[in-house]
């Protein structure tokens, strides 16, 4: 016991030993013992650095993540978001028409007929894209406007080639003319192609007119038209964009399958007949020309003649020529279009005069009769311009008209030649009946042609009444009902008139039409370059491209460090 005794207070003693100092510390010891405590406080409060960066925090971690997360999906919303884009835009039209005249929206008739299309028609802009929208506002509106065709119908298809690197593409085209800036169309199913240059998609029509006023044909107009168009005077020439009415003419042509000929007659002193024939060529017809006196019969393909105001008489071995044609031995089916001279009589005034006699009785056997006199209008509501050789017409509810019956246009014509039916109104002799097309209005009477330089001519001694413009005689083959038909018109201005609220050349396509059976011809307006209202020349879109990528981008990124900035010391 007295062993372990000792032991214990060797213990104690060691214990007392060691704690002494401690007891005996100076004055000083205090103050670093009250330290330790707010030390350790701090580090509890705020956590010890190297703790914290070894220790692994799941809620920041989770946060991160999170954040991590949702700029990911962000990122990939934004993607997704821009390829839905690209592809709504490259099939559907996503953008606005800021001009006044439209020159970048498509006309209604444009649309309805790409809507019926159904066979591939492929379009070749002969340049790059680039530098044919280069070429200035109008390059760039007839671009606008065949992309956007394009979207409306996948048969239609729109590449761009130029020609110094497509040598397999323009060979195809050896003795054509291929320029930069042409417009190539064509059909893979009919193995047709047409070309469409500067001049004819583009509306030069003040240009069109001082060239006429001087005296120069068509076909030299058409020429100075390419020439200027494809120079640096364009912008002084062009004043409105043709080309939905150029593509559309050219997609009739090289979609139709069984195509229509028509032929215009020449050698007789026929009058400038570009107008009707660059019309009907337009809405899909094939046309040509035909000198009655270089064949010894009118080949049996061709389903018109056109006989566009001829100066000259015919003789009978031609006339001849003519009745075969119609009667197609026996089985008809083919037409004849005649516009009357405004200049030649049709019966002799003496023995010496000269006249179409031979015409005229050729025109008899069909009922009609051309009278050497023209229609004058004493209403001024039926007149154009206060005069009264020039007058508002009466269009008749027939089948040749189509839509252009009851619309809101007018149709007019002057130096009107009376069109005669021998044998009266609803009368038929034979197999040969007869409708008449146009009519004028009450009010005119006949002034003899003889009479017109006359100043004291008695307009109460003049025959008055409703006169005929047009009539149409026709005969139907008793077994295959099939047709051949003669339609007359008293002036041969008829087709040359196109103002903006005129129908004659919708009639004229309408009667065409018709007649072949054809239902898709199309007449659009061209649209007009010298009102553009709004347009992104390269100044404006400089400065709008460094709004959007520079100005508007910088001021969004200012914004999100101001308020993070802000967040961050709240």
């Amino acid at each position: 016991m007295s062993e372990i005794n000792e032991e214990k207070n060797t213990e104690l003693e060691t214990s007392a030993e060691n704690t002494a100092p401690a007891a005996e510390a100076p004055a000083e010891q205090p103050a670093e013992r009250s330290a330790k405590p707010a030390k350790k406080q701090a580090e509890i409060r705020n956590g010890n650095p190297a703790e914290r960066k070894m220790k692994f925090n799941k809620r920041n971690f989770k946060h991160g993540t999170l954040a991590v997360v949702l700029t990911v999906l962000f990122v990939a919303a934004v993607v997704v978001l821009n390829v839905i884009v690209g592809l709504i835009s490259d099939r559907f039209d996503t953008t606005a028409d800021l001009s006044d005249t439209g020159i970048y929206t498509l006309d209604e008739a444009t649309e309805n007929y790409l809507d019926k299309l159904t066979m591939d028609v492929t379009v070749s802009v002969m340049n790059s894209e680039t530098d044919f929208e280069g070429g200035g506002t109008y390059y760039k509106s007839v671009n606008e406007l065949l992309k956007k065709m394009e979207m409306r119908n996948s048969k239609f298809h729109v590449q761009y080639l130029q020609i110094d690197q497509n040598p397999d593409f323009t060979s195809r085209f050896n003795g054509e003319t291929l320029s930069a800036n042409y417009i190539v169309v064509e059909s893979e199913t009919t193995g047709r192609h047409r070309i469409i240059t500067p001049g004819s998609y583009f509306s030069c029509n003040t240009f069109r007119d001082q060239l006429s006023q001087y005296g120069y044909p068509e076909t030299y107009i058409d020429q100075y038209v390419e020439q200027y168009v494809n120079s640096s005077y364009a912008s002084r020439v062009v004043d409105g964009s043709n080309i939905e009415q150029a593509a559309i003419s050219a997609m009739l042509y090289v979609t139709n399958t069984d195509p229509v000929r028509v032929a215009f007659t020449e050698g007789f002193g026929e009058s400038d007949s570009s107008t009707l024939s660059n019309l009907l060529s337009k809405n899909g017809y094939d046309v040509e020309t035909i000198n009655l006196q270089s064949v010894s019969e009118i080949d049996s393909g061709i389903d018109y003649i056109v006989m566009f105001a001829p100066s000259m008489d015919y003789d009978n071995e031609n006339l001849d020529k003519l009745a075969k044609f119609l009667d197609n031995n026996g089985a008809f089916g083919k037409n004849l279009v005649y516009f009357s001279n405004g200049q030649a009589y049709y019966k002799k005034t003496s023995d010496e005069s000269s006249a179409l006699v031979n015409l005229a009785a050729f025109l008899a056997e069909w009922g009609i009769e051309i009278g050497d006199s023209y229609v004058m209008q004493t209403n001024a509501d039926y007149t154009y311009g206060n005069m009264a050789i020039a007058q508002v017409l009466d269009v008749q509810d027939t089948d040749f008209a189509g839509d252009v019956y009851g619309n809101s246009l007018f149709t007019y014509d002057a130096y009107v030649r009376p069109v005669v039916q021998i044998w009266g109104d609803g009368n038929s002799k034979g197999s040969v009946e007869q409708k008449v097309l146009i009519k004028t209005y009450e009010g005119t009477y006949l002034r003899p042609m003889s009479t017109l330089s006359e100043s004291d001519f008695d307009v109460s001694s003049a025959e008055s009444g409703v006169f005929n413009d047009a009539v149409c005689a026709y005969k139907i083959h008793s077994t295959t009902q099939e047709v051949s038909r003669v339609a007359v018109f008293g002036s041969e201005l008829f087709p040359d008139v196109s103002y903006s609220n005129s129908n004659n050349q919708n009639y004229l396509v309408n009667m065409f039409n018709y007649i072949s059976g054809k239902t898709d011809g199309v007449t659009i307006t061209s649209k007009s370059f010298s009102n553009v209202g709004f347009d992104m020349n390269q100044s404006n879109a400089n400065v709008l491209a460094i709004i959007l990528c520079i100005v508007i981008p910088v001021v969004v990124i200012v914004l999100g460090i101001v308020i993070w900035v802000r967040r961050r010391h709240r």
